[in-house]
C-alpha cells in the first residue's frame, strides 16, 4: 500500500506572513509530498503580488 501526504491550503486572501508560516510548516514536516490551494488566493489583504509569486514558484504546489 502506498500512502502520499498532501497539505490543503485555502482562504489566504492576499495575507503573505500567513502564507510564508504555513508553507513553513509544511515543509518542515518533511513528509508532505504535494500541496492543494483550493483557492481565494487573493483579494482582502494588501499581498496578492507577494501571495500569487510564492505559489507560482514552488513545483509542489497545484492551484484549483
Amino acid at each position: 500500500m502506498c500512502v502520499i501526504k498532501i497539505a490543503i491550503i485555502t482562504d489566504v486572501h492576499g495575507n503573505a506572513p500567513a502564507l510564508k508560516a504555513a508553507l513553513s510548516e509544511i515543509d518542515n514536516r518533511r513528509d508532505i509530498e504535494h500541496i492543494y490551494c483550493l483557492g481565494d488566493m487573493v483579494a482582502i489583504g494588501p499581498d496578492t503580488n507577494e501571495v500569487l509569486h510564492m505559489l507560482f514558484s514552488r513545483a509542489d504546489v497545484s492551484m484549483y
